[in-house]
């Protein structure tokens, strides 16, 4: 491993936190930017200072100029903050400015999720504007590192910890890829800082299940539990993703119902929840002695499955 200097931005968020650790552990430098330090994320900087992180707060993170000045001697920068609209169409352009202008060699936008890069323009909406933003970042002259971890075992996963019921999606025959949070943020920590993956997609590729196969497995361990169960078909998320507004009914605070149902269409109808271009590498061929905590386990679990 060569050590590496890393910047990032989310570092306190749910794949931040173990990215953020992975990087640590893994022994590169690493500097967290935040714009603040407050109620909601003070112990975890204190914890990320206690294992040799730097922390600077820059108020405006949207100033290329104090931006730049930060990043300076940066190798690599992760932008692991939620794909809002408004993070990948003015924030990330502004960051991905900074980098440029100090020199940063890499540049990790906010993907940790579906593979951008092999879906179509129109597939939705949340896509296409990342879209716009990898041309942008392919034109800028810096490296860059597309990570694609599928889902997260706490929302793929049939579990009642967010839901009142076990709820499945499109096409139950397609597989999900999903692994658990750690895992992914370690993997990512790994293959951000990895010389063979500079502009490269990495795509998770460790388990791999369908939704019949998560229903047999959770009905099979829970047989007595009454499970309410409900299904979205294709056609109902193909329609939703047509008709959406910008109204904001699930998660709230996060994507819009347009955007929510334009990204079950793309994992669960035309199957891009991950996949497999000539540019992708399978983090099972870079890592191939890393064992992941498989999706049996967390379905095994009664706390996982119904504890919030």
């Amino acid at each position: 491993m060569n050590k590496k200097h890393v910047a990032v931005i989310g570092a306190t968020g749910q794949i931040g936190t173990p990215l953020t650790n992975g990087l640590l552990t893994l022994g590169h430098d690493v500097t967290v930017i935040t714009r603040e330090r407050n109620a909601r994320n003070s112990a975890k900087l204190a914890q990320f200072e206690k294992q040799g992180a730097k922390i600077v707060e820059c108020a405006d993170m949207h100033d290329v100029d104090a931006m730049a000045n930060i990043l300076q001697g940066i190798d690599t920068l992760i932008a692991s903050v939620p794909g809002s609209k408004e993070i990948i169409q003015k924030s990330e352009p502004i960051w991905l400015a900074a980098a440029v202008k100090a020199g940063v060699e890499r540049f990790v936008p906010t993907e940790f999720g579906s593979h951008t890069q092999a879906i179509e323009m129109g597939d939705g909406e949340i896509f296409d504007q990342k879209k716009h933003f990898h041309d942008l970042l392919m034109n800028s002259g810096i490296g860059w590192t597309l990570y694609y971890n599928g889902g997260i075992f706490d929302y793929f996963l049939p579990n009642l910890r967010f839901f009142r019921k076990i709820t499945t999606f499109g096409n139950l025959e397609l597989p999900i890829y999903t692994h658990d949070i750690e895992d992914i943020g370690y993997l990512a920590a790994m293959a951000v800082t990895d010389e063979r993956t500079i502009n490269k997609c990495v795509q998770v590729d460790f388990n791999a299940l369908t939704q019949n196969e998560m229903l047999a497995q959770i009905k099979q361990n829970w047989p007595n539990y009454p499970f309410e169960y409900e299904h979205f078909s294709s056609e109902y998320i193909t329609e939703m993703k047509e008709n959406s507004g910008d109204e904001i009914t699930s998660k709230k605070g996060n994507e819009t119902d347009k955007e929510r149902w334009g990204i079950n269409y793309v994992n669960y109808v035309i199957d891009k929840l991950a996949a497999f271009t000539e540019q992708t590498l399978r983090a099972s061929d870079l890592y191939p002695d890393y064992v992941c905590k498989r999706p049996e386990e967390a379905l095994n679990d009664a706390k996982f499955v119904f504890e919030d």
